[in-house]
This record gives structure tokens, sequence and C-alpha cells, in this order.
């Protein structure tokens, strides 16, 4: 099963630095309780769910560049 959308090396679209603003962006919510890593584990993934389910987005683990613009507009 593929947890994260991926470029052609097969590495998630979302930078680390962008994993760790959603990870920050989701904490302050109260949706993820994990370490600020950059690293898009199911911790991660289970919180991104979360959150696009309460935003009314489709609910998946991808973690595209939309979605980053939207966290980076959301903090």
């Amino acid at each position: 099963m593929l947890l994260t959308q991926l470029n052609d090396r097969g590495s998630p679209l979302a930078t680390t630095d962008e994993i760790m603003l959603i990870q920050e962006t989701l904490s302050l919510r109260g949706l993820y309780t994990g370490g600020i890593d950059g690293i898009p584990g199911k911790e991660t993934l289970r919180a991104v769910r979360n959150y696009k389910r309460t935003q009314r987005m489709p609910v998946n683990n991808t973690l595209s560049s939309e979605f980053v613009d939207h966290i980076r507009n959301e903090a």
C-alpha cells in the first residue's frame, strides 16, 4: 500500500522542511503529538487525514504542493 504520493525517485513530494511545517501546524491544532522530525510516518499521515477531514478536503495521505500551500496559509 502506497502511503504518500511519491516522485519519480520514490520520495514524498513534500520536502523535509515542508513535512516539518505540516507536523508543527497539525501539532498546534492538537492533531499531531509526534516529534517534529520531517518524516511522514504513520502518525503524521493519520494527522494529515484527520486534518483534511475537518477541512472537507479529499481524505488521503497525499502531501502535494497544493496541500503544503494550504498548510502554509493556515500557519
